[in-house]
């Protein structure tokens, strides 16, 4: 008795899922949500390329001063606690 009680909640709580994830694509797609959305990815990702294909200046060395920076002072660190 109960076996078919839980088989059809869960039925009901699926279709419930199936139909407001739909409900939400829908919505999202007709008020241009999504579009928003990949606009602001696309304009992110093109000025990320743009930056990364710039030629050298003051932001990458400041960058790659830093990736170099960092692991150097950590290994200081661990040394001097190392050594006492």
């Amino acid at each position: 008795m109960f076996g078919t009680i839980f088989k059809s909640a869960r039925a009901i709580i699926a279709l419930s899922l199936i139909g407001g994830v739909s409900l939400a694509v829908i919505v999202g797609w007709v008020t241009g949500f999504f579009a928003s959305i990949m606009s602001t990815v696309a304009g992110l990702w093109n000025n990320f390329m743009g930056w990364i294909n710039s030629p050298l200046g003051w932001e990458h060395l400041l960058a790659g001063a830093g990736v170099l920076i960092v692991p150097v002072i950590v290994l200081v660190l661990i040394f001097a606690i190392a050594d006492g």
